[in-house]
């Protein structure tokens, strides 16, 4: 009797042989990709620049972010399966040639030219490996079956299979039976009682299943048939290589394997009888390097950054509302058109987990609005210092965007294209000239009123100490007239009691009378 099911049909090559996760690609539902793919996009854009913490600042972090930045790819297609080849047998694949490998890979695939245009092959120069890039599924299972490489007339072995797919997260199962093989493995994880699970392979001869999970969450429980087995996350490796000792690449894809050097102390050609006091080099303790009782030996899983962004993304928006409309993460929404428009004073948030703000005011609408309150801060502090006696200086400082936005003067480079032989200046505004000459007119008037005052008052001081001199006839200069007059009020003397003649006092009025 024959039953049929629904599903897609694998070859025979995806279950006789190891090709990474090729059929874990071919179960991905493709709805929950697309929904984590978005919100996994959204969250790429607020990813913080590694931070000055304490931890990070110790040696051994250093040098293990120094590795893994080494170790980067460029950003690929998402969407695009992802072939790694692991060349053997000492190819260095920098000192050889990018274009030669990739020739030789594209000759070992059998695929031609015009229906590979849309390949990409990118070596990783860190990790001596070549990754390709393919949106075809032909090409790719192609790129899988390769078993050699011929470079400069030397046959190289080749180790290729399909890393996992995009938007997806990787767990760990413990105390698998090694009688169980890749089939059994399959039928009792991927299957209806754990729906998020796409694939399963075990590391090696051991009893630890790697599971690859959907999303960016891992359970933690998984059904392996009836049983239900804690899951952990899987946490990748710093690569070391045992032959040379250095870090960044595994023993396998090693360019010198013939240079073998002590994992301990990194003295070469040593005997079975060498002893030396082992210092690892990630974290500088007495064992050899990447060790299992190492602290530095894992890298930080994607996961676990992906989750410290999105608690730094709720901080600072709880925190600082109007700095989260400038972050990453908000432009991607509401595009880069309209976050052109704005400006915000404060460019400098800081959030709870210590990263600055991406927003931190690179924008030329904040820099208007930061130069305009810098120029404000000066004029006011040093105009008290500079400014002299019956002059009043203003500064004004105009930002190039806001010149260029209102027509204001033509800038130097305007006026060379232009031919033109006048010299450029920063000149003030007309309304600006007119206002300091009208202010240095009242100050003239103003001290002009000043000295007349200061005679008079001296006059009616003689007046009073000269008892019977002549009164002296004060000739006032002819003052212009102005908007704001000054009123000095001058304090009434004190009566005096004193004994007078009449002609004294006829004198003291006759005094008065002329001023």
């Amino acid at each position: 009797m024959e039953v049929i099911v629904e599903g897609e049909d694998l070859p025979p090559e995806l279950f006789s042989e190891d090709l990474g996760w090729q059929a874990a690609v071919a179960r991905r539902s493709s709805n929950k990709a697309t929904v984590a793919r978005s919100f996994e996009t959204k969250m790429e854009g607020f990813a913080p620049k590694a931070g000055g913490s304490a931890g990070e600042r110790q040696n051994g972090d250093r040098v293990k972010r120094k590795v893994i930045k080494a170790a980067r790819m460029p950003p690929l297609p998402k969407e695009d399966a992802k072939i790694i080849l692991r060349p053997r047998g000492g190819l260095d694949v920098s000192r050889v040639g990018v274009t030669a490998v990739g020739r030789a890979i594209m000759k070992a695939s059998g695929i031609d030219e015009a229906k590979a245009n849309s390949d990409v092959i990118c070596p990783n120069l860190q990790q001596n490996i070549v990754v390709v890039s393919t949106p075809d599924r032909e090409n790719a299972s192609r790129y899988t079956r390769i078993k050699t490489i011929e470079v400069a007339s030397k046959i190289h072995e080749v180790s290729a299979y399909e890393a996992a797919p995009h938007s997806t997260c990787k767990g760990v199962i413990r105390g698998i039976t090694l009688s169980d093989g890749p089939l059994d493995l399959e039928r009792n994880i991927v299957n209806a009682r754990n729906p998020l699970a796409l694939g399963a392979k075990r590391i090696k001869n051991t009893g630890t299943v790697i599971v690859l999970f959907d999303g960016f969450k891992v359970p933690n429980f998984v059904r392996y048939g009836p049983v239900l087995v804690r899951c952990f996350l899987y946490r990748k490796q710093v690569d070391n290589c045992y032959a040379c000792g250095k870090l960044g690449h595994r023993a396998d894809v090693c360019p010198s394997p013939n240079d073998v050097v002590c994992r301990g102390c990194g003295s070469s050609n040593t005997d079975d009888h060498h002893q030396c006091t082992p210092k690892c080099k990630l974290c500088g303790g007495p064992h050899i390097t990447a060790d299992k009782i190492c602290r530095q030996r894992y890298q930080i899983p994607y996961v676990v950054r992906r989750r410290r962004w999105e608690k730094a993304a709720e901080a600072s928006g709880s925190k600082d509302g109007d700095d989260m409309a400038w972050s990453p993460l908000t432009q991607e929404c509401k595009g880069r058109s309209s976050s052109k428009g704005r400006s915000h004073s404060r460019g400098r948030s800081r959030t709870k987990a210590g990263y600055r703000s991406w927003s931190r005011g690179r924008s030329r609408s904040r820099g208007i609005s930061r130069n305009t309150a810098r120029s404000r801060s000066r004029s006011r502090g040093r105009s008290g210092s500079r400014r002299r006696e019956g002059e009043v200086r203003f500064e004004t400082r105009r930002s190039r965007s806001r010149d260029r936005q209102h027509g204001g003067q033509p800038s130097w480079a305007d006026r060379v294209r232009q031919g033109a032989a006048e010299k450029v200046t920063r000149g003030s505004p007309p309304e600006c000239d007119r206002d300091n000459e009208r202010l240095a007119q009242l100050e003239r008037e103003n001290k002009e009123m000043r000295d007349t005052i200061a005679r008079l008052m001296a006059e009616i001081s003689e007046i009073r100490s000269g008892g019977g001199q002549q009164p002296v006839e004060v000739v006032r200069e002819s003052i212009q007239s102005t908007e704001v007059p000054v009123v000095e009020e001058c304090e009434r003397p004190a009566k005096k009691r004193a004994i007078v003649s009449e002609q004294d006092k006829a004198s003291g009025r006759a005094r008065l009378t002329v001023l």
